[in-house]
């Protein structure tokens, strides 16, 4: 990013308004970019239908900017209304009644002809405005904001927003070419996203298959035999339950040892912990195996440091291969839910964990089974990490071009294969 660009962030940052640019209704713009009210931008369409006599698809508005939904109406007799309105690509979609909520959208192309109530108001973008920049502008958090404005209260989560007022706001409006250019660059960025997601997905799914054949001697590594050998969890692991410390030592200011509480910190099969804490009660050491006993019981990671564990988890350390040992308890995650108890909420106890039966070959065959899933692991790892930096890349570029910070001539693109792109502010 060069000097003038970083220049321009600053002065906005702090008010100021930068050569070229103007203030218009709360927004610092491009001179050139239009801050209309969204009536400028779009017009009222209502395709009135009767309410169909057998099913059909209701098209629903998810909170926070979240996109479409659909659900089957089976009986339409349980429908209120009698005339439905049809839902076209590319309209743009509000739930006035959660529009304080950030319920808005741009139909998409599986949206299509979808029914939806007079809550649900649509329409359609103008010749000089494009459905795919306005689909990345209303999820900005401006708009909510805006939204949340002129939704009077009411009671309970009950706020219905008027459309009139709804209409009135202002938001940018840059010329219709860099719209255009604007939306196929964050379009891009949210293709290759997905190809990315579905690699992982195809990744995730190989290494499951390898899971559930290797891990039950279903397949057979080349150059091993013998027979494998069923025990108990209690005989090759010391099983440590967490006992949570005094809550007033818990801290975020990397005071004490970290605090393992709960899923919140397992869930990415990555020990993570949000707090620490001066009052040890019970730990784990680097490479323990941690499992969630409660709330909800069973998800599994692994230590990547000495720290305390509360009650909420426990602390599995394996007298063998821990590799092979952190792999079959993720093959059986699924089956921990089995073994809970408790009325109030799901919880395994101490027994459950080392009476879990488990399969062992020979410590040779575990190593070897071990790498073969950890090396999959790494791909995973790998391929999660790429997705989540080009999703800040998004992120920043919705950031700095919907709002005319940085202007597409002002990037650079690269291409790479895939149809990926790397994007610099130059």
């Amino acid at each position: 990013m060069n000097n003038e660009i970083k220049k321009r962030i600053e002065q906005i940052n702090s008010g100021q308004v930068p050569e070229g640019y103007k203030k218009e209704h709360g927004f610092i713009a491009p001179k050139k970019w239009d801050i209309p009210t969204i009536n400028k931008i779009v017009k009222a369409t209502s395709r009135p239908v009767d309410k169909p006599k057998e099913g059909y698809w209701r098209l629903g508005i998810r909170s926070h900017a979240k996109g479409t939904f659909h659900t089957f109406v089976e009986n339409p007799e349980t429908v209120a209304m009698d005339e439905l309105y049809k839902v076209k690509e590319n309209d743009l979609v509000l739930n006035i009644t959660f529009a304080w909520e950030h319920a808005i959208a741009v139909a998409n192309k599986e949206d299509e002809g979808k029914l939806v109530s007079h809550r649900f108001p649509t329409y359609e973008f103008k010749p000089d405005s494009v459905a795919g920049f306005y689909k990345y502008v209303i999820v900005q958090p401006r708009l909510r904001e805006m939204l949340c404005n002129i939704s009077p209260g009411g009671a309970g989560r009950n706020r219905v927003l008027n459309k009139t007022d709804f209409l009135k706001l202002n938001i940018p409006k840059p010329p219709k070419t860099e719209q255009h250019n604007i939306a196929e660059i964050l379009s891009n960025c949210d293709r290759v996203i997905e190809l990315k997601e579905n690699l992982l997905t195809e990744k995730q799914n190989q290494k499951t298959w390898l899971m559930q054949r290797l891990l039950t001697s279903e397949i057979r590594l080349k150059g091993f035999s013998g027979e494998w050998k069923e025990t108990k969890l209690g005989k090759i692991a010391t099983v440590i339950m967490g006992q949570s410390p005094d809550s007033s030592c818990y801290n975020s200011k990397n005071e004490g040892l970290p605090l393992i509480q709960g899923n919140a910190d397992c869930k990415n099969r990555k020990t993570l912990p949000r707090f620490f804490t001066t009052h040890i009660t019970k730990e784990c050491e680097i490479n323990d195996i941690i499992i969630t006993v409660r709330a909800p019981a069973g998800y599994i990671s692994m230590s990547g440091h000495k720290a305390c564990i509360g009650r909420g988890v426990a602390a599995i350390r394996p007298k063998q291969s821990v590799k092979y040992l952190f792999q079959y308890l993720l093959l059986e995650e699924k089956n921990w839910c089995k073994l809970s108890q408790g009325s109030t909420f799901d919880s395994i106890n101490s027994d459950d964990i080392k009476n879990l039966k488990i399969k062992m070959p020979k410590e040779t065959e575990q190593e070897a089974i071990a790498e073969i899933l950890s090396t999959a692991d790494k791909g995973i790892d790998l391929l999660q990490k790429e997705i989540d930096e080009y999703k800040q890349l998004k992120k920043s570029l919705m950031q700095l071009l919907l709002t005319g910070v940085v202007r597409v001539n002002e990037l650079e693109i690269n291409n790479k294969p895939h149809k990926e792109q790397e994007v610099q502010a130059c």
